[in-house]
C-alpha cells in the first residue's frame, strides 16, 4: 500500500512534517486566527488544492470539510471557483504574448 505524502514526509523529514502540522494547528486551532471560520478555511483548501492540481490534497480537504459539516453544494462551488481562478490566471499569463501579437499586427 502506498503511503500518503505526509506519511512519506514524516519518514524522510520528520521535523519538516512536524513543522507543517504545527502550522496547520496554528491556522485552525489558535484563537488568534479565527477571523476566517474553519468551515471557510477548509473550502479554501479544496479550491487551492484543486487549482494547484493535487488530487490527494483535494480529496483530503474535501473529507475534512464533510466531517465539519461542509455540504456537497459548498464543495462543488469551491471547485468551480478554483476552475474559474485557474482559467483567469491563464488569461493573465498570456497577456504579454497577446500584447506582443496585437502590437505587431501588420
Amino acid at each position: 500500500m502506498n503511503k500518503t505524502p505526509m506519511e512519506l514526509l514524516k519518514e524522510f523529514a520528520p521535523e519538516f512534517a512536524k513543522n507543517q502540522m504545527d502550522e496547520k494547528a496554528l491556522l485552525f486551532e489558535n484563537e488568534n486566527y479565527k477571523s476566517v471560520p474553519n468551515k471557510y478555511k477548509l473550502l479554501i483548501g479544496i479550491a487551492v488544492a484543486a487549482a494547484l492540481g493535487s488530487d490527494t490534497c483535494t480529496q483530503m480537504w474535501t473529507k475534512m470539510s464533510k466531517e465539519k459539516g461542509g455540504t456537497n453544494e459548498e464543495i462543488i462551488e469551491a471547485i468551480m471557483i478554483a476552475r474559474y481562478m485557474k482559467q483567469a490566471t491563464v488569461n493573465d499569463t498570456v497577456s504579454n504574448t497577446l500584447n506582443h501579437i496585437f502590437n505587431n499586427i501588420k
